[in-house]
């Protein structure tokens, strides 16, 4: 048999298939490690969906509101701003909490009902009473709030969240 030599000027091989450096199109090593990303894309985008919802729970669906019995109506001082507490338990994907908090309660004229949150709108720091100057202030930022909750001064861009109230048998009840 006789050997072929291959010179330098040669661009085919012993076949006569051209030889070529740059081979046009996709090389093997390149499909498949396209193949081996686009598969685990896939994996990985499914588990994140199916898994996604059971990590997140319920945390962006809207908590329900519960009626909490504030006290007698004509037990409340007409004119002044009143402090009370309330507790309420609520349960999500996987367990029953207790969600304490604080409301104040105004009435001009013993009917008519005002309830406010106590939580700034700023950070989430309880806001407090302070009747000399007829105001709320907030501890955290030295935010104030009139009386109605409306925003006085300081970072708050919201007014304090006022609460829906209902008076139900002598018994006045706030929806928090």
């Amino acid at each position: 048999m006789e050997e072929q030599q291959l010179s330098s000027d040669d661009t085919s091989d012993a076949r006569g298939v051209e030889l070529n450096d740059t081979m046009p199109g996709l090389s093997r090593r390149r499909f498949l490690e396209t193949g081996v990303w686009t598969a685990g894309g896939v994996i990985g985008l499914t588990l994140f969906g199916a898994g996604g919802r059971f990590v997140v729970g319920d945390a962006y669906k809207d908590q329900p509101t519960q009626w909490v019995t504030i006290g007698e109506v004509a037990a409340l001082p007409v004119g002044q701003m009143q402090s009370t507490t309330y507790s309420v338990r609520r349960k999500d994907a996987w367990r029953t909490s207790e969600e304490k908090g604080i409301i104040y309660i105004y009435s001009e004229d013993g009917a008519n009902f005002t309830a406010l949150s106590a939580i700034c709108t700023h950070l989430g720091c309880n806001v407090h009473w302070m009747p000399e100057n007829n105001d709320f202030r907030c501890p955290c930022h030295d935010a104030h709030f009139s009386r109605s909750g409306e925003v006085l001064s300081g970072p708050p861009q919201r007014p304090l969240a006022q609460l829906e109230t209902k008076v139900e048998a002598g018994q006045l009840m706030v929806l928090v």
